[in-house]
């Protein structure tokens, strides 16, 4: 049982049915990291990782179901709290990632950051075959799925797992989002990179769209730069993730009614208020 579950219970919040789904949730999660420690000592000791193998950690992976701005798409994530260049930028000044959401969700769903964990562990220590990952079920309710809701790319291997994953589900189309270009190039370099995928680059600094480099412009659909309002207003930069007035009061956020980081031909700069 989770240690929130626990407390709530504990405390005299007699919900049966919650802590009877967080006791389940937490079998879940410890049948899939007994699964992903028995092959990662399998790896250890220089032993092959069969298709076997790898089915068997592809059916570990957690595929979220998002809400809020994301409602309605479902993504594929790794945990932040694990990424050691996330936590690195977090502690730094002007960072967008000092502003981080990941962090304070994982902190509150208990649920989700045990999935992610799990993903993290796959997705950055074993180099999964495509005829594996194409095993994978994604569900989807409008033909789109996401790449890292709820972090960012760790590794190289996390990444070519990712171009995989987009090539063996052609059905559906994905937003990449990523601060981690060298990762990327990388696996575009050895992958090629998916037509089935919108590759955005997102600015690490509040206020500054990064520089896309020379050799990752032919990748890169997009540049997403997070503003503060004062900013914006004073620079005149156009807000264009969501929809919003004339006094930058916002009227719609949900990306499913937006679709610019997903459409081809749409501005190369999204422009984001900061929340």
């Amino acid at each position: 049982m989770s240690k929130n579950c626990g407390k709530r219970f504990i405390n005299g919040v007699t919900n049966y049915e919650e802590y009877i789904d967080n006791r389940k949730e937490n079998s879940i999660y410890l049948s899939k990291k007994a699964i992903v420690m028995q092959m990662l000592e399998k790896k250890e000791r220089g032993e092959e990782i069969t298709l076997v193998d790898q089915m068997m950690l592809v059916q570990c992976i957690q595929v979220s179901k998002l809400t809020g701005k994301l409602d309605g798409y479902y993504a594929i994530s790794t945990s932040v709290m694990m990424n050691p260049i996330c936590q690195e930028r977090a502690r730094k000044d002007g960072c967008i990632c000092k502003e981080c959401y990941a962090a304070a969700c994982l902190n509150r769903y208990g649920s989700l950051c045990m999935a992610l964990e799990i993903n993290h562990l796959i997705l950055n220590n074993f180099l999964i075959s495509a005829e594996a990952w194409a095993t994978l079920m994604i569900p989807s309710t409008n033909g789109k799925a996401r790449i890292e809701a709820h972090g960012d790319t760790a590794s190289a291997t996390c990444a070519i797992n990712y171009v995989r994953i987009i090539k063996t589900h052609s059905f559906l189309e994905f937003g990449v989002w990523t601060k981690n270009l060298n990762h990327y190039r990388v696996a575009f370099n050895k992958e090629g990179k998916p037509a089935n995928c919108k590759f955005i680059y997102s600015s690490m600094e509040i206020n500054a769209p990064s520089v896309v480099p020379a050799d990752m412009v032919e990748y890169v659909d997009h540049v997403f730069t997070v503003y503060t309002k004062e900013y914006a207003i004073e620079h005149h930069i156009h807000i264009n993730c969501g929809r919003y007035d004339g006094n930058l009061e916002m009227i719609d956020q949900k990306c499913r009614s937006c679709m610019r980081c997903y459409t081809a031909g749409t501005e190369f700069f999204i422009n984001e208020l900061l929340k």
